[in-house]
């Protein structure tokens, strides 16, 4: 699998429609509506070295099992507050106590002292597009300024060579050259070429197109 995250700042409200209306003639099916949170925290520790990073993120994704990715300096861990996602051997030995707890409430109600939220980003009940190619989400996005701008998440769930892929990223952004649209952000990084993880490539993503 394979992805791809684009953000277009300067875009309208009605830019997804415009963007539905593109892909008309390419799609399988309309499928399920996503939401995504984005949160930045920052390291409130003093007399750190000038070089050390001090920003965090935090990336929820409803369609992904409601699954949260927190990102720090080029490195990812995968966490869950989903009923049933302790394993059943930590609450037997006395290492849990089976109540969940998303790693964002963590570090406002018992790290506060070390970690402050600087910014939360929202893209709320966002449409998913299938088509013979890629599977398109698109979301507006909003902050506590309100729009922001509009996202567009592509994957590519088959087995296909680099450069497969790149062309039918190529004709998204072709899409996109149509709709006048040729400022944006674009990236499709891989963490650990060596050791690729989906979620954890797809949550650098998110920072790389979304971190001010």
């Amino acid at each position: 699998m394979r992805s791809t995250v684009i953000f277009v700042e300067k875009s309208a409200p009605a830019t997804i429609t415009e963007l539905h209306d593109i892909l008309s003639n390419d799609l399988i099916s309309v499928k399920e509506k996503w939401s995504f949170e984005f949160k930045t925290f920052r390291l409130t520790v003093k007399n750190l070295p000038p070089e050390s990073p001090r920003l965090m993120h935090s990336i929820t994704f409803s369609h992904r099992d409601n699954k949260s990715v927190i990102v720090k300096n080029k490195s990812a861990i995968v966490t869950s507050a989903m009923p049933g996602s302790i394993p059943a051997a930590l609450t037997l030995n006395g290492c849990s106590s089976a109540s969940c707890e998303s790693f964002d409430h963590l570090l406002t109600s018992k790290l506060s002292n070390l970690w402050t939220q600087r910014q939360t980003i929202k893209g709320d009940f966002g449409s998913t597009y299938q088509t013979s190619e890629l599977t398109i989400r698109a979301t507006n996005v909003f902050s506590y300024g309100g729009f922001k701008g509009l996202l567009i998440e592509l994957e590519c769930e088959e087995q296909i060579p680099d450069s497969e892929f790149d062309q039918r990223i190529n004709r998204i952004r072709n899409y996109l050259r149509d709709m006048s649209i040729e400022d944006y952000k674009i990236c499709s990084d891989i963490m650990d070429p060596q050791r690729r993880n989906f979620l954890c490539d797809l949550a650098q993503q998110y920072v790389k197109v979304l971190e001010l």
